[in-house]
């Protein structure tokens, strides 16, 4: 009986975890606008709690995905139990408009990577079809 409690303790912690999200690009701005807020909603119905999100817009795929070469990326960082991470990733993968998905643990880090006001430079990131010699 100590052992069932011991893992429903486990299941109740709150960990930090990141999930990367590539949404179909071929829907219009208004229905990419709602597929976001579903996730977050979905995030925050399990009781996770949503510390940042990147948008990083429409970008060229590296290889086709479901007949797609375009992609929207939006990147949630949060915490949650795990239980919360499970539903979120059930719910991405019945939804056919997110092409793929990733949930990476978080390591635990201080509050200001997670500041709201601080914004990700996309500028640094060199495009898929940037022109030889211009990538490093």
């Amino acid at each position: 009986m100590s052992v069932f409690r011991a893992i429903d303790q486990r299941e109740l912690i709150m960990r930090q975890y990141e999930t990367m999200v590539i949404i179909d690009a071929m829907i219009s701005d208004d229905a990419i606008k709602a597929e976001i807020e579903t996730i977050a909603a979905n995030i925050t119905k399990g009781n996770g709690e949503i510390l940042r999100r990147d948008d990083w817009g429409k970008r060229k795929l590296a290889y086709t995905i479901k007949k797609r070469q375009h992609g929207f990326y939006v990147i949630f960082y949060y915490k949650a139990e795990a239980a919360t991470v499970a539903s979120v990733e059930a719910a991405l993968k019945l939804n056919e408009n997110v092409l793929r998905w990733m949930t990476l643990a978080d390591y635990p880090m201080s509050e200001i990577v997670y500041d709201q006001t601080q914004t990700q430079s996309t500028e640094e990131i060199i495009p898929v079809d940037a022109e030889e010699g211009e990538a490093e």
